[in-house]
């Protein structure tokens, strides 16, 4: 089992920060950006893997990549901006 000590932690944030640049290049231009989508990678890692951790799960590191998926997923779906202007014509 894992423990809670400085190399879990740089391996949880080293994983976020990957998981955070894939994701960039998948989402082209879209969402939060590059330096949210690592940063925010890693806060999703660090919070998932150290629960999974203080829960005594089995391989926090995996449910730690699988959090920090599922987390960057939420940021960017609810930060879409709707770039188009729509013309509203009232009383015709």
């Amino acid at each position: 089992m894992e423990e809670l000590n400085g190399v879990t932690i740089y391996w949880l944030i080293s994983i976020g920060m990957l998981v955070g640049f894939i994701i960039d290049l998948i989402m082209i231009k879209r969402g939060i950006g590059m330096i949210g989508n690592t940063i925010g990678g890693a806060v999703g890692s660090v919070i998932i893997g150290v629960s999974a951790i203080l829960l005594n799960m089995f391989a926090p590191l995996i449910f730690a990549a699988i959090g920090s998926i599922a987390f960057l997923f939420l940021i960017n779906v609810f930060s879409f901006h709707v770039s188009e202007q729509l013309d509203v014509r009232t009383g015709e």
